[in-house]
């Protein structure tokens, strides 16, 4: 509890303006779609996730020592955002998945379309006009995350599907979110917050309900028709534990827990054309017990507005 605590007030998105008079973010799926420019604009494009994991399986009863093994998950997908009116933001994610697991030798890998998001925005405040210092906007919505993914058997290397290494998950998950973006000039602050509430899938494994959350500080720079928007900030994710057989209550003890990271990063934009880059690197975590270990998180993102 005290862990959830922190990452309610501490933290997840990264998300402001790029005109003068623009300001947006938002979270999707526990996904941080960053820094976006021109609020009132569509946009589509590709987007790339690379995640790192080493795990430890806990000593056995003979006192041999656990199983040692490397996780990478890799995530390429279409994200866009259509804009309804003057109030109603909507984005979705199409994913492909590619994740690989190292363990004793033996190498298991997984790959297929992943899980699509849909995501609904309501703007409850907004103030950008251009004649003032202050600018702000507030974001609240939810959506679904539907099960287009492969779930179960799945895995070259042995044909047990593991849970985490599957496309998808099997299930339909709910989510609800919220974003504030404040800004004086050039200088602003941004937190996100967004909590999926999951559902068990045919196997009655259900995934632990997970909370992203972050705070961010960027800077401002335009220079004609280019713009450079630095940012820094942490984010932390924070998950309850799986449950093997959601029916028979069945808890997964080696899930769940939080991890806290230190963020870092830049979106350039030139004319219709934006690039953004963001690197997370982890400062404290407990997760699966303390047996998994996150390293190294990279995101990128290149998208065309319209």
């Amino acid at each position: 509890m005290k862990q959830l605590f922190v990452c309610v007030w501490l933290l997840l998105g990264t998300n402001t303006i790029v005109k003068a008079c623009d300001i947006c973010g938002c979270t999707a799926n526990g996904q941080s779609l960053g820094i976006l420019p021109q609020f009132y604009q569509h946009f589509i494009g590709l987007q790339y996730q690379y995640r790192s994991y080493h795990s430890q399986t806990a000593l056995s009863v003979d006192g041999t020592a656990g199983a040692n093994s490397n996780e990478y998950y890799n995530t390429l997908q279409i994200w866009s955002r259509y804009y309804i009116g003057k109030r109603i933001q909507l984005f979705a994610f199409v994913p492909y998945t590619s994740n690989v697991q190292h363990e004793q030798g033996v190498v298991t890998t997984t790959s297929g379309i992943g899980d699509a998001s849909i995501l609904a925005n309501y703007v409850l405040v907004k103030q950008d006009d251009c004649n003032k210092a202050w600018k702000q906007i507030l974001l609240t919505g939810g959506g679904i995350k539907l099960p287009t993914g492969v779930y179960g058997n799945s895995s070259t290397a042995d044909k047990n599907g593991l849970p985490n290494l599957q496309p998808g998950t099997g299930t339909y998950d709910f989510i609800i979110n919220t974003n504030y973006t404040l800004r004086h000039n050039n200088y602003g602050i941004n937190t996100d917050v967004s909590y999926t509430i999951t559902t068990p899938n045919a196997s009655k494994y259900k995934y632990g309900n997970h909370l992203n959350s972050s705070l961010s500080a960027y800077y401002l720079q335009q220079r004609k028709q280019w713009t450079i928007l630095p940012q820094a900030g942490v984010k932390c994710i924070y998950a309850l534990h799986d449950y093997d057989n959601y029916s028979k209550h069945w808890l997964n003890e080696q899930s769940g827990g939080y991890q806290l990271f230190a963020s870092m990063g830049a979106s350039i934009y030139y004319k219709h054309i934006g690039l953004k880059a963001l690197v997370d690197l982890p400062i404290s975590q407990h997760y699966s017990g303390g047996a998994v270990t996150s390293q190294t998180q990279f995101e990128t993102g290149l998208f065309f507005l319209f």
